[in-house]
Formats: C-alpha cells, sequence, structure tokens
C-alpha cells in the first residue's frame, strides 16, 4: 500500500536527489547563456525550445493582447484562441470563471508558471463545474499566455486531456523600475495596480505588486423563463433576472529571481453578492487563494516544490446554509535532459497530493480527504529519415483516501516534419485520464423537499471510476511566414465520461454524478494572421466542434450544449503612439435542451483605441457594442451588456 508514510519518505529522497543532482551537474561557462536557457519552458513539450515547434495545435496570447483587448479577466482574455468558448457565466465578475475546450472543461489542465492551480471540489455539468475558477489569476501578472490543445496526460498527468492552458507570469526588470495603472468602467466598475522591482545586484531582482478590483453595480446574470415569472410575479420585488450587486477583489504577488532560482507567492480573496429571484434569496460568497513555488532550472536540470491553496464559503443570507471548501495541494517535480542511447531525452517524476475539505449544514456529508501521487515519466524524440518521432510515456499512480488505488500507463506518440519551407506537419496520439473529483465521488448536497413542487434527492458514488480515452490531432503550420498560419483536424474519444446525471420520477428527482458509457468530439480549428502592411494586420481565427455523449450503450448520442461553430476576427492597427482593435466573434449552430429560450446565434462586437508617450499609456474599450443581449445555457445566464472600459498606465 502506498499510504502517507511511504509518500513522505519517497519526496524526501526525490528530493535530495534531484537537487544533488542539480548541485553536481556541469555548468555553461557564461552566466547570460545559463540564464537565457533557464528560462526555456515550453507548454507541451518539454524536448523543444519553442512553442511554434510543439507538435500540436498551440497559441500564444502575449501581455500586449491582453491590454488591447479591454478584458477584465482571463476568461474574457482566454476567447481569443480559436475553439475556447467562455460564454458560461460571463456577465459579472461576481461569477467563477471557466472555458470550454473542444466541447469539455473538467478536462482542461491550468497550469500557473507550469504549477497546476486546480481544485478538489469542481461538479462537472453543473454552473461553476470547473476544476479552476480563472478569477485567481491577476491580469496584471501576466507575461503571456500558451494554450496547447490535445490529449497532454502523458506530460503533466491528469484533468490534461482537452488541452493545457499555462499562464506565464511576468520576470521582474532588468533595472529597478515600477507602474501604477488604473481603470474604470461602466457598473461601477474599479480596478487599481501598483507594481515595482528593485534590482539588487546583477542576479538578484525582487517585485512586488498588488491589485484592487471592484465591480459595485447591479449587473443583470440570468434570465427567468416565461414559466417561472408567472409563478414569481404577484411576489413583491420579484423581476425578470438574477442580478449580482456587488464584487471585491484582492490580489498580492511577490517574485525574487536569483540566478537559475527564483520564488513565486501570490494570494489574494474576492467577494461577491447576487440577488437570485427564483426564490427571492441574497446570496454571498467568499473566496481566497494562497499559492506559492520555489523553482530551479538551468537548462538541464528542472526542479520545483509548490503548494496551492484554495478556498471557498458559499452562503445564502439570513438562512444557516453555509458551506465551505478548503483545498490544499503540495508538489514537487524533477526532471532532466540528456542524450540516452544517442537520443535527444527529458526523464522526470512528479510527485503531489491532494486534500479536499468539506463542511456544510449537514454534519453526515462533510468530508475531509485526501490522496498521494506518484508519477515517474519520460520523454524522447527518435529520427526517422526527415522526421521525427516524439515518444512519451508517463506512470501514474494514486493512493486514495476511502477508494480504490489508481494505476494507469499514459503514453503519447507524435510523429512530425519540418518541411525545407518552414512548415510543420504533425500527427499525434495522446491517451486521456482524468480523476474525479472529491465533489463528484462525495456529493454532499442535502435533500431538500419542496412539498407540491416535489423532493431533489442527492447520492453519492464512492465507485466513481476516472475517464479514460484518446486523442488524435493531425496539422500543419508554419509561424514564420509573412502570413503565419496553422490548422489541425482532432478526434476525442472518452470512456466513464463523469456527469451530473437527474433522473425523474414524477415530480421528484434524484441527483448524482455518474459515469457516461462515452464521450466523442470531433472538428477543424485554425488561425491565420495577414500583415497587410506596417499598420494593418487581420486576424482570423475558426472552429468547429462536434461534440456528443451516449449515456449507456444502449443509449442514443445527445450533442452538446456548446456551439458547434466559433468565427473570431481581429483588425488591428498601430501607428506610432497609436493602437487599435476591432474584435468580432461570432458562435453559431447552438442546441440548448431548455426550449423555453431562443437559441440565436451569438454575435459580439469589441473595440478598443490606445495611446502610448513616453512613460503614460491611455486605453478605452467599448464591449459589445451592439448591446445584444443572449441567453447563453438552459439555466438563463446571459451575456454581459455593453460596458465601457477606460485606464490610464503611468511607468517610473
Amino acid at each position: 500500500m502506498f499510504n502517507t508514510r511511504s509518500m513522505k519518505v519517497i519526496l524526501a529522497v526525490v528530493f535530495v536527489f534531484a537537487f544533488s543532482a542539480i548541485a553536481f551537474a556541469d555548468q555553461p561557462a557564461k552566466k547570460e547563456e545559463v540564464k537565457d536557457l533557464a528560462r526555456v519552458e515550453v507548454t507541451g513539450s518539454r524536448l523543444v525550445n519553442s512553442i511554434d515547434d510543439v507538435p500540436a495545435p498551440a497559441y500564444v496570447i502575449t501581455s500586449a493582447d491582453i491590454s488591447k483587448s479591454g478584458a477584465r479577466n482571463l476568461q474574457e482574455v482566454l476567447t481569443r484562441v480559436p475553439g475556447v468558448i467562455g460564454l458560461s457565466g460571463s456577465s459579472s465578475m461576481m461569477q467563477d470563471k471557466s472555458v470550454i475546450v473542444r466541447g469539455v472543461n473538467t478536462e482542461v489542465l491550468l497550469l500557473v508558471d507550469g504549477v497546476p492551480f486546480m481544485n478538489t471540489h469542481n461538479g462537472s455539468g453543473m454552473k461553476h463545474g470547473s476544476p479552476f475558477d480563472l478569477r485567481g489569476i491577476d491580469l496584471s501578472t501576466v507575461e503571456r499566455i500558451e494554450v496547447v490543445k490535445g490529449s497532454s496526460s502523458a506530460i503533466y498527468g491528469s484533468n490534461a486531456a482537452g488541452g493545457v492552458i499555462n499562464v506565464i507570469t511576468r520576470k521582474g526588470a532588468k533595472k529597478s523600475s515600477g507602474s501604477i495603472k488604473v481603470e474604470a468602467g461602466s457598473n461601477e466598475y474599479y480596478k487599481g495596480t501598483i507594481r515595482g522591482t528593485a534590482v539588487m545586484s546583477d542576479d538578484l531582482a525582487v517585485t512586488l505588486g498588488y491589485t484592487r478590483t471592484e465591480e459595485n453595480g447591479d449587473v443583470k446574470l440570468r434570465k427567468l423563463d416565461d414559466v417561472k415569472v408567472k409563478e414569481l410575479g404577484k411576489k413583491k420585488g420579484v423581476g425578470l433576472y438574477d442580478y449580482s450587486t456587488g464584487y471585491k477583489a484582492n490580489d498580492y504577488n511577490l517574485k525574487i529571481e536569483k540566478g537559475n532560482w527564483n520564488f513565486v507567492g501570490e494570494a489574494g480573496d474576492y467577494k461577491s453578492d447576487w440577488i437570485g429571484r427564483q426564490y427571492g434569496s441574497k446570496y454571498h460568497q467568499e473566496d481566497d487563494y494562497k499559492r506559492f513555488s520555489l523553482n530551479y532550472a538551468d537548462g538541464t536540470n528542472t526542479g520545483r516544490f509548490y503548494y496551492n491553496g484554495i478556498k471557498k464559503d458559499y452562503s445564502i443570507v439570513g438562512t444557516t446554509t453555509l458551506n465551505k471548501y478548503d483545498d490544499k495541494s503540495i508538489g514537487l517535480t524533477f526532471n532532466r535532459k540528456q542524450e540516452l542511447f544517442g537520443l535527444a531525452t527529458v526523464w522526470g517524476v512528479d510527485f503531489k497530493q491532494d486534500k479536499g475539505k468539506f463542511s456544510g449544514g449537514d454534519s453526515n456529508l462533510n468530508y475531509d480527504l485526501k490522496r498521494n501521487g506518484i508519477a515517474p515519466y519520460i520523454e524522447t524524440s527518435v529520427k526517422l529519415g526527415e522526421a521525427n518521432l516524439d515518444l512519451g510515456l508517463r506512470y501514474e499512480h494514486w493512493d486514495i483516501d476511502q477508494g480504490k488505488d489508481v494505476n494507469e500507463i499514459i503514453p503519447r506518440l507524435s510523429l512530425n516534419w519540418l518541411s525545407e519551407t518552414g512548415k510543420l506537419f504533425y500527427a499525434t496520439a495522446g491517451r486521456v485520464f482524468v480523476m474525479p473529483s472529491f465533489y463528484q465521488t462525495y456529493l454532499p448536497m442535502v435533500d431538500e423537499d419542496f412539498g407540491a413542487y416535489g423532493k431533489y434527492t442527492y447520492l453519492r458514488n464512492p465507485g466513481l471510476k476516472p475517464e479514460k480515452g484518446w486523442t488524435y490531432d493531425i496539422g500543419v503550420k508554419d509561424t514564420k511566414a509573412k502570413h503565419p498560419w496553422k490548422l489541425g483536424i482532432f478526434y476525442m474519444n472518452i470512456d466513464d465520461k463523469i456527469e451530473y446525471n437527474t433522473d425523474y420520477a414524477g415530480i421528484n428527482t434524484i441527483n448524482q454524478y455518474q459515469n457516461r458509457d462515452e464521450y466523442r468530439a470531433w472538428g477543424i480549428e485554425g488561425e491565420v494572421k495577414f500583415n497587410i502592411n506596417e499598420y494593418w494586420s487581420y486576424t482570423q481565427g475558426f472552429a468547429w466542434t462536434d461534440a456528443d455523449v451516449k449515456k449507456t450503450s444502449d443509449s442514443i448520442w445527445t450533442r452538446s450544449e456548446s456551439p458547434r461553430l466559433d468565427l473570431s476576427g481581429f483588425i488591428n492597427y498601430k501607428n506610432g503612439p497609436w493602437t487599435g482593435e476591432l474584435a468580432l466573434h461570432y458562435y453559431g449552430d447552438r442546441v440548448l435542451t431548455s426550449k423555453v429560450y431562443d437559441e440565436d446565434n451569438i454575435f459580439i462586437a469589441n473595440l478598443s483605441v490606445g495611446w502610448k508617450e513616453k512613460n503614460h499609456t491611455l486605453k478605452l474599450a467599448c464591449l459589445n457594442i451592439f448591446d445584444k443581449e443572449y441567453v447563453l445555457d438552459n439555466s438563463g445566464y446571459i451575456n454581459a451588456e455593453r460596458r465601457f472600459v477606460a485606464s490610464w498606465e503611468y511607468e517610473f
């Protein structure tokens, strides 16, 4: 049995081994070469030095892209990537922020500087069902975002099935400096950021930052269907919408860089209030996060120790309802690049411990659980004539409280060829592996009796199985062409897909997380950027995703609610101190299983203008220019109203 004591012993041994290897590793002669090489850590592959060379659909969003977008959070930024859907719950800052990639959300892995930023209380198939909340990423700290689609479970383990989002935070400046930025916009939206770097010596820099965000105006969240409006219409104060009444957030960050070492510490908290019209209730939520990592990289060896803590308190004002979630993850990873038998190889091992705790209104439903994971892995590249065959293999073992241990071998194979003209052709097949969350397994929901409206019963499922399957990608890209472009086709198949299931028995319902028989998705996606002249450019992104799920082997296929068609266009202008962007987004071929709402295709346009002179930067953005309202899902959640955001930044 792989128990806690064994975990601690192995962690200690590997820690000593890993950092001994680092200490005695051969060092390059030039310090600057070491520093530059140490910063290369590419998402989706440890064998290449540039994301352009990753044999998969890969996209990069820069800090400049974020700045000109007028986005308030990471969810709004990620919709710039074709096929990344961030519509659900997007109208206000008070709602959890997540995205859907290739029709899935709990199968997407979020990294911050390579560290998994995930929770164990996610519930797929429900609101707030993502394993991460993108509000916990302060946009002011982001240098760039790398998004790699397709299965990366062989590299990163569980959850990296639909894709990986890696948020890379800003490095310290080369000389002591700082900046102040203020934003203001519709719905009493305010944001202020202060950031500074103190350079102590040629290889030591300390960076500190703080951001305060508020949204105090009433923002429409959810449109009630006609039946609910008629039922509630005679009650005092009942209106057509649920709406938020306030959001406040604080984000703190610290980065210390010393040669090949760096320490990253980030913490924050945010509070949300909203009103639900259906039952006339007021809701309050408090979240906070703390994460830090100690990192070493010299271009040959990479070591990292990290901690990630996430808490959420959810309450209904004026009642005894108070649900408290407390997640903690601690991990250690080490890998080394070297030649083995003449082959470029990276080998390493990951250790991780997840803890999840829930307490609520019924003590019989509380849980306090943990699981310990160990995962050795290896990646290597074999020359096959002019092509390369990249092989990845990972073994995961999970020792789980009150559950059956899990063992899984996760391979990935990729055949890629770089033509003389610079085009990269690739074909990749990767194993899918996703662990269920503690919340999904030990559903801590209290049974509810609404009298004439029926009874809602919630059942746990300790036999819930991990999701397993395969993802296949075929594509070509030319990122160095005059007009850079990429095009790919994918197919994904997942057995035992975990979803929230509701069975009806008259007016009563029984709810439980269950394994579906099969999930499948296929599609085509790509992007092309036309550099028209030195002032103008146009980027066209497109994605078609056909996703379906089958409940049992005898059931019919049911299609996903996500839009099948995702088209995005960005017209950019740059001339001297002036910049501008018109962003157009179209989501088509939508189906809502609830027929009380219209299934209109969605078209949203955003416009931003910026001016920079010396140390001052001014920006003005108008989002959802035509102020068109769309119902996004079966629950009636809507997109954001038209809003304006203005910002001023001063660098010193």
